[in-house]
């Protein structure tokens, strides 16, 4: 919990070596961004812009693709994105206050059983970044649990929901300041998976692993947090074929 000026991180099980998709937070001026790290969804980032005197008005939390024909190109290597283009993004959203500086704005959600033996890691591979001065393993989740990644804005000092249990824990990131004198922090945190469903809820039903591509999906809740979560996805929804799994 030192600052950084950007951060990689990524879910694995040691036990299976199976990874989730890895991602990269970094800042330029009054913002700060999310992005992916699978080449073919490079495009996919989440922008943070603070209060800046030379562009007024540009101070929202948004996600979106800069370039949507990258889906297309994520499918065909692996990957997917388990909501329908027509539905979002780009997404517009407000995140969760939590006090008068802080806000809770992100969750990364992965649940256990894209863990579990005989699941295909993220195609692409976990990424080491030369500008981040943390590379983030983050365990994945036991059983019946789920591995929650929250990021929180604040003016000011940097939030933490509880600062000392993260410190004990070894589970909080950051902080990552920008010029504007804001602050992204992360925590990690393991839930019962009922505790909090995700927005997406099961996507890949019954439908077959091989039959299945390991993809994202993002959707904004009723609170305003932005879920960026780890899905099975049926290839169906993809319109393409499914990549192989030993």
């Amino acid at each position: 919990m030192d600052r950084q000026d950007a951060i990689v991180f990524f879910v694995l099980n040691k036990e299976t070596q199976t990874w989730g998709y890895s991602w990269l937070i970094e800042w330029s001026t009054t913002s700060f961004y999310i992005k992916s790290q699978f080449p073919p969804l490079q495009s996919m980032k989440v922008s943070l812009h603070g209060p800046d005197p030379n562009h007024p008005g540009k101070q929202h939390l948004r996600f979106d693709f800069a370039h949507p024909d990258q889906v297309e190109k994520a499918v065909k290597a692996g990957g997917g994105w388990s909501t329908d283009l027509s539905d979002g993004p780009p997404f517009n959203f407000s995140g969760r206050q939590v006090n008068d500086h802080a806000a809770h704005i992100v969750r990364f959600s992965s649940e256990w059983d894209m863990f579990s033996s005989g699941m295909p890691p993220a195609p692409g591979g976990p990424k080491h970044k030369q500008k981040a001065t943390l590379h983030a393993r983050v365990p994945a989740p036991p059983k019946g649990q789920v591995t929650h990644v929250d990021l929180y804005l604040s003016l000011g000092d940097p939030y933490w929901p509880n600062e000392q249990q993260a410190r004990d824990k070894n589970a909080g990131m950051g902080p990552i300041s920008n010029d504007a004198g804001m602050n992204l922090t992360a925590v990690v945190t393991l839930r019962s998976i009922t505790s909090e469903p995700d927005p997406h809820g099961d996507v890949r039903g019954a439908i077959p692993l091989d039959q299945c591509a390991r993809g994202m999906g993002g959707a904004v809740d009723e609170t305003g947090l932005l879920w960026l979560c780890e899905k099975m996805i049926p290839v169906e929804m993809l319109g393409t074929t499914p990549p192989k799994y030993s």
